[in-house]
């Protein structure tokens, strides 16, 4: 029986890639830099809406009264 060469998949010629695209550089720099910006802004308002020093915070009501 003879087999032609076409009929088998050829892998001696693999395609070549064109590697990383140049925007996605610029997409992982804003991402960074995106994280960074909401850990400094956790960081800077995380004392809002707290009571420091603690020997102040005895003095701070804890129940809501009804009006």
């Amino acid at each position: 029986m003879i087999i032609r060469d076409d009929e088998y998949l050829d892998f001696s010629k693999v395609p070549e890639s064109l590697g990383i695209p140049p925007f996605l550089y610029r997409v992982v720099a804003i991402g960074l830099l995106i994280i960074f910006a909401i850990g400094a802004s956790v960081c800077l308002l995380s004392g809002y809406g707290h009571h420091w020093p603690s020997d102040t915070t005895i003095r701070v009501p804890l129940n809501n009264p009804a009006p």
